[in-house]
């Protein structure tokens, strides 16, 4: 742990960006943002429970530099949008990524199927199928596999565009009781969501298993992404992958 906050938040694992608000894009694994439970797509609300919900990048850093406790408390809540994206007659989406951690959307026509899904450039692709992405290369195999059938991303849009959902702010602290609890509640809703979907599937679900056992031993997030698809391949399969990430 860094002894103060004067190189927050890169010594702490994670980078911010936007002009107002202000939106973590990436988490280093093992990082102690990373063990906070921050995520790639949270907008920053609070700093030692001052509201900077409308300040930019340098204006949120300039604060949380100045602060005593080291790390500052962070209150934060997730902005990604999950997008549905039908594909073209031929096929494709129609938009370019580039970058990695996080992926940034380079061209995207307002009048391509991911445009007329809700897509735009300067967009940031966090998930694909409900995968968490980092990797330009790992993203862009995901979506080729999916040309054909419709696509679904997880996108975090920057400044105007973005919804204010409603929703509670969830404060950045490791450990604690209720963080177990919960962590054990969704295990078990996770365990009976396969057997809804895969009971009559026995193969698969030992497949899915073997696959999840590795990704535990490994912590490979991008090594997970690339298997899943080759093992959930029909489309009730789909809810299975996009409840992975909250187990």
């Amino acid at each position: 742990m860094p002894g103060s906050n004067t190189s927050w938040p890169e010594e702490f694992g994670f980078q911010l960006g936007g002009n107002g608000p202000s939106y973590i894009l990436s988490v280093e694994e093992g990082s102690s943002a990373h063990l906070a439970g921050l995520q790639p797509g949270d907008q920053v609300l609070e700093i030692e429970g001052q509201n900077v919900s409308t300040l930019g990048t340098q204006a949120v850093i300039a604060l949380a530099r100045t602060q005593k406790n080291i790390p500052p408390s962070i209150g934060v809540v997730s902005r990604i949008q999950q997008m549905d994206i039908s594909p073209g007659p031929d096929g494709r989406f129609g938009f370019t990524i580039v970058g990695d951690c996080p992926l940034l959307v380079e061209d995207c026509s307002p009048n391509s199927p991911a445009g007329r899904g809700g897509l735009r450039a300067g967009d940031y692709v966090m998930e694909v199928n409900g995968i968490p992405v980092k990797q330009h290369e790992t993203a862009a195999a995901m979506i080729k596999a999916s040309q054909g059938r419709t696509l679904r991303l997880g996108v975090l849009c920057l400044g105007s565009r973005q919804k204010h959902a409603s929703a509670s702010i969830k404060e950045s602290l490791q450990g604690g009781e209720g963080g177990r609890h919960d962590r054990k509640y969704k295990a078990l809703e996770f365990n009976k969501k396969i057997e809804d979907v895969l009971g009559d599937e026995p193969e698969v679900k030992e497949r899915l298993f073997a696959a999840l056992k590795q990704y535990a031993a490994e912590r490979k997030v991008d090594r997970l992404a690339s298997i899943l698809p080759d093992i959930l391949t029909e489309e009730e399969h789909h809810q299975i992958i996009a409840s992975i990430r909250y187990t």
